[in-house]
């Protein structure tokens, strides 16, 4: 079977480029060897972010019956078990966009035989451009290795029936403090050990407060500068060995999840043909193309950036560049990022802590009208500056990754504090906390 392009993986980098390729009227193979929508809409960031919202609701209905407004009854294992249709309804959703629009779907492993040629369960399909989006799949620690059982990956965790009643949470990165703040909300008993003396490393401290204080008060442990130097697994749960500097303690608990640990999925025959790799994952030139003429390289498995974001961008800017010859651009100095806890943390740009010869404006949201007699969670916008030019706006605060919007583009753009004080916001908005700030 001959197709203009075959595509391995339907996570975000895969899946829209054959949406956007099909559009453009090309003929468009995707091969998924696991859960359709790879980890980004299937196993990992699109799941904690959908459950998150079920929680969210619930936080925001219980702050109505403190007012007295209503009841609320449901329970965690409720809330946990009724989220399992959404995984099933973002699977159709995919199947029938890319029906939709075209695309061919395979289901099984696929095998490299040539640049142009691939083999999917006992069918050869050719193209004239292999798309590689086969992502990263998590990695062990040492001799720490997820069984799917009791040391499980942030996938195996929505596959469990009933939540666990305790759960070691091995690194306080982002995935980790996202499941952290996930599982302690529905009222599992959360230890969080970063080996670090910080978590969410790389944040302003202003912005992370927040986050560690909401743990704190739902009951999570956090072990800073503590390393988990073992797991043994047993017949009921797993005891875990963790070292600070000066001893060596043990605790018994149900699960432990392992985080941030990641290996790029290579798929089989692409080094024999001469693709390279960089520290596991395939090394790609300035228009995502591996040293393998015609074979291309999107997401995370090239390991430009591990965030679903840049895959999708990826994922559409090769499809213009193939199809419409449109040049493959990657400056990610403005790149959006966002923490999704009960309050959110979002942002875009930089930080304080990243040059300190900028001015800083902050304002509470509580502050601002569309605050004021919230029952739910409140936090702030922070504007950085410097020499009048927008360079950083980061918020933590309900549906922050819906507040930062095209922040980027006004940042790539060097909007100034007064085109901001001249543009337009709709009232009453948190979105107007760019001209309170400033002003």
């Amino acid at each position: 079977m001959r197709y203009d392009s075959i595509v391995i993986g339907s996570g975000a980098a895969g899946l829209y480029y054959a949406l956007a390729s099909a559009k453009k009227g090309k003929r468009v193979a995707l091969i998924e060897k696991e859960k359709i929508g790879g980890t980004a809409f299937s196993t990992g960031c699109l799941p904690v972010k959908q459950l998150m919202d079920k929680i969210r609701e619930i936080e925001k209905a219980r702050g109505l019956e403190r007012e007295g407004y209503l009841s609320v009854t449901v329970t965690a294992d409720e809330v946990f078990k009724g989220f399992k249709a959404t995984l099933k309804a973002t699977k159709s959703h995919i199947e029938a966009r890319l029906k939709e629009s075209g695309v061919d779907l395979f289901e099984g492993s696929a095998v490299i035989l040539e640049a142009g040629k691939i083999q999917v369960n006992h069918q050869i399909l050719e193209g004239e451009n292999l798309i590689v989006a086969t992502g990263t799949s998590p990695a062990g620690i040492g001799n720490i290795i997820p069984d799917g059982e009791w040391i499980l990956t942030h996938g195996d965790v929505f596959e469990l029936e009933t939540l666990p009643r305790e759960i070691v949470i091995i690194g306080g990165n982002v995935e980790g403090i996202e499941f952290a703040s996930m599982l302690c909300e529905l009222g599992v008993k959360v230890i969080l050990v970063e080996k670090q003396g910080r978590v969410l490393e790389g944040y302003d401290e202003d912005l992370i407060e927040g986050i560690i204080k909401r743990l704190e008060l739902k009951g999570v442990q956090i072990m800073l500068n503590c390393e988990v130097v073992a797991v043994h697994t047993e017949t009921e749960g797993a005891t875990v060995e963790m070292k600070d500097s000066s001893s060596i303690t043990s605790i018994k608990v149900e699960k432990v999840l392992l985080t941030g640990i990641r290996k790029g999925n290579i798929p089989e025959g692409i080094e024999a043909l001469g693709a390279l790799l960089n520290q596991g994952y395939l090394e790609v030139d300035e228009n995502l193309m591996t040293g393998i003429e015609g074979i291309y390289a999107i997401g995370d498995v090239n390991g430009v950036h591990g965030m679903a974001h840049v895959a999708i961008q990826q994922g559409i800017q090769l499809s213009e560049h193939l199809w419409r010859n449109a040049p493959i651009t990657m400056n990610y100095k403005s790149l959006p990022r966002c923490i999704f806890t009960l309050n959110e943390l979002a942002g875009a740009g930089i930080q304080v802590g990243m040059d300190v010869d900028t001015v800083v404006k902050k304002i509470e949201l509580n502050k601002m009208f569309r605050g004021v007699g919230k029952s739910e969670n409140q936090g702030f916008m922070k504007v950085i500056f410097k020499s009048g030019i927008i360079k950083g706006v980061w918020i933590y605060g309900p549906d922050a990754s819906a507040l930062v919007g095209s922040i980027g583009l006004w940042i790539d753009r060097e909007v100034s504090a007064d085109e901001i004080r001249r543009h337009l916001f709709i009232n009453p908005t948190y979105s107007e906390g760019l001209i309170e700030a400033i002003l």
